[in-house]
């Protein structure tokens, strides 16, 4: 804690009503925004309820209705961790979690954040699938809300089979500030206690927010907009009171110290923090202060790790049945470094689409055929990775191309793990196209450009198979490729004794939130924050 003399769930009532750029006392006067409910502003509305949350806060709590204050976070029953005893990562912070007993079943309601499943980008998709099919198979959970950029609440209609229900709910920032999904109304709903909202009745009612950041978007690296955006749905479960639980991420960087503040908020306030690698760790443990209570900041492994592979359609599956006895190699080409502006921007050390080329033909030559893999897929979408392959396969000769085959990139995250699952070997820049490998024990090469993906690789212990684009490029960096290549035996070696303990990691992490879960939604204690 930080021992600043205001207790936890005042400071962080304080800090999630810090001023929001798109909030309604910041319109023009003339604004239609501002002529609301009966004539009176916007703005005058919201100095009404700030009042009334003011006079709740200096009555006593039972006499204001509201959440229920969020308790200290807990994650074991007695002296029996909820996942492994021998992992320091997952021992419980805190003994003595109640029993669950069934009468608790079903009754756990969730708001899931930060990777929604209808997404281009299958390293988002597998993050939040692989939360989604985590909590959709919990016997306590009866309701689980994926925040998209849809358009109200549907049906999810990707987990018949579960007994809880799984619904997509539209949360965006949009120039249509008066519908309920725009963020701007979402916060002003919440000020007046909700007003019919679902998006705000469903973060009122929830026993936790758990949010993903898209994995690594926690940052102002991807511009301002990009970290309003995830940070939106954060600083709404803080302004409901629910616990906020930061699944693991990677947190930073942060180049502008507007940004850094806004995170050390949002980390501040939240009831567990998980990063997703050691120097992730560091960062978040930069975030939260030297006051921190860091019990509550974890260090944990990105959930991808535990997706289940699913066979894709009979084609594909047939294709690579039908490559036999061939030595079948994957490469991933990222469409987020193929201009120049691009890698101006990410500081990459020479031209990486015909690094990218070259890595392809020397794979060839080895005798291997190679599957070209999107992970980012869509029409239009300029980072999406099918122009940089098409580029790629382009600039290959007749005979070249004949050893390469393009994987259709319609493949959903659960289906692309599968397939890459069948290669003997893998190299990507997408982080989490090069997860898809590793969680499925085949050797594989990251050709990075953030520190990211360095910090996974070593989760598996194989951290030397990674070069950093920015720092080498062409020959040099095609070298280190088919080296890893060469020795993709005694790596798999290695994957084989260590991956299977890393995806139980992954699981286990989501177990143990659950049942820190459970004992808020019973707990009367006062509410435990990070900092």
């Amino acid at each position: 804690m930080t021992g600043s003399g205001d207790s936890a769930p005042d400071r962080a009532v304080r800090e999630a009503d810090a001023p929001h750029p798109r909030q309604a006392s910041r319109l023009s006067e003339g604004h239609p925004a501002l002529i609301l409910l009966a004539g009176r502003r916007a703005c005058e509305i919201e100095e009404a309820a700030e009042a009334a949350r003011s006079a709740c806060r200096s009555a006593a709590r039972p006499a204001c209705e509201g959440p229920p204050p969020r308790p200290l976070p807990i994650s074991a029953k007695g002296d029996t961790p909820v996942h492994d005893s021998t992992n320091p990562l997952t021992v419980p912070a805190v003994r003595g979690l109640a029993d669950r007993s069934s009468d608790a079943a079903a009754s756990t309601r969730i708001v899931l954040a930060g990777a929604p499943l209808q997404n281009d980008n299958r390293g988002v998709e597998a993050l939040g699938r692989s939360v989604a099919d985590h909590l959709a198979s919990s016997s306590s959970v009866a309701r689980v809300s994926i925040l998209d950029d849809g358009w109200g609440i549907r049906p999810s209609g990707v987990h018949t089979g579960s007994r809880a229900e799984i619904e997509f709910a539209g949360a965006r920032y949009s120039r249509r500030w008066y519908r309920r999904e725009s963020w701007a109304r979402i916060r002003f709903d919440q000020r007046l206690g909700g007003l019919g909202n679902p998006m705000a009745e469903r973060l009122a009612t929830a026993h936790a927010v758990l949010d993903l950041s898209g994995g690594d978007s926690f940052t102002d690296l991807y511009g301002s907009h990009r970290l309003a955006t995830v940070s939106a749905p954060k600083e709404a479960a803080i302004r409901s009171g629910r616990p906020l639980v930061l699944l693991p991420q990677t947190f930073g960087p942060f180049t502008t110290d507007g940004a850094r503040r806004r995170a050390e908020r949002i980390v501040r306030a939240s009831a567990l923090a998980y990063s997703r690698d050691a120097w992730s760790h560091e960062q978040l443990v930069r975030l939260a202060g030297p006051g921190a209570d860091h019990r509550y900041l974890r260090e944990g492994v990105d959930v991808a790790f535990g997706l289940v592979p699913r066979r894709p359609d009979p084609q594909v599956a047939e294709r690579f049945q039908g490559l036999g006895e061939e030595l079948v190699v994957g490469v991933n080409v990222s469409g987020l470094l193929r201009t120049a502006a691009e890698a101006r921007r990410f500081g990459l050390a020479g031209d990486y689409i015909a690094t990218m080329t070259a890595l392809v033909r020397s794979l060839v030559q080895a005798g291997a055929v190679v599957v070209l893999v999107s992970h980012v897929y869509g029409e239009g979408i300029e980072e999406s990775d099918t122009a940089s392959i098409r580029i790629v396969r382009d600039a290959l000769s007749p005979a070249e191309q004949e050893r390469v085959w393009v994987l259709p990139p319609h493949l959903r995250a659960a289906e692309l793990k599968w397939s890459i699952g069948q290669m003997a070997w893998f190299a990507g820049s997408r982080m989490h196209s090069t997860i898809a490998a590793l969680s499925s024990a085949v050797p594989a090469f990251g050709y990075a450009y953030s520190d990211k993906t360095a910090g996974v690789f070593g989760t598996c212990g194989v951290a030397d198979h990674v070069a950093d684009a920015r720092s080498v490029a062409g020959a040099e960096a095609v070298e280190l490729a088919m080296e890893s290549f060469n020795t993709r035996e005694q790596a798999r070696t290695l994957l084989e004794s260590r991956v299977p303990a890393v995806v139980s990691r992954a699981r286990g992490q989501l177990d143990d939130i659950l049942a820190a879960v459970a004992t808020w939604s019973r707990s009367a204690e006062p509410v435990s924050v990070v900092g």
